[in-house]
């Protein structure tokens, strides 16, 4: 994620760790998720969807979808559309583009047409890393994975 500005001493710390973190993501490295999430991190969505895992570590869930993702979607693209900053909080709205031509996404087989999964985000930081998060789940399952209408 470029962070783009006039003053770069004006980018929050946070949204630098948030850029650092997703670069690092996109790029293959899953296992930031480890470094730039605290081992306390706690997921709304866990709360939500699957209680039975509340208090355990789920941080290895956004490995899992990182890896799907960017193997369902091999020309995928990754973008921050806004961010917002309040107190503890930063709220990322986020999309990922691309053309399911790779392996199953979430047991959905592969349909060769153009896919926009878009997703909004609130993360919790403390110390420098990520310890809570609302938002998704975004296509478990398969839910909402629906090709791009093209024009006509």
């Amino acid at each position: 994620m470029r962070i783009v500005t006039d003053d770069p001493s004006g980018v929050s710390e946070k949204f630098k760790i948030l850029a650092e973190y997703s670069d690092a993501m996109f790029g293959g490295d899953t296992a930031a998720v480890l470094e730039y999430w605290s081992d306390d991190f706690h997921s709304n969505v866990t709360t939500r969807v699957s209680p039975d895992q509340v208090g355990t570590d789920v941080r290895g869930q956004e490995q899992l979808y990182w890896q799907q993702a960017k193997s369902a979607f091999p020309d995928m693209e990754f973008t921050i559309n806004l961010l917002i900053e309040a107190d503890d909080l930063v709220i990322s709205n986020w999309t990922i583009r691309g053309t399911h031509t790779g392996t199953a996404f979430f047991d959905t087989p592969p349909s060769g047409e153009p896919v926009e999964i878009n997703g909004t985000a609130t993360l919790r930081f403390r110390d420098g890393k990520i310890v809570e998060h609302w938002g998704g789940p975004h296509c478990q399952k398969g839910l909402g994975l629906l090709p791009l209408a093209t024009p006509s």
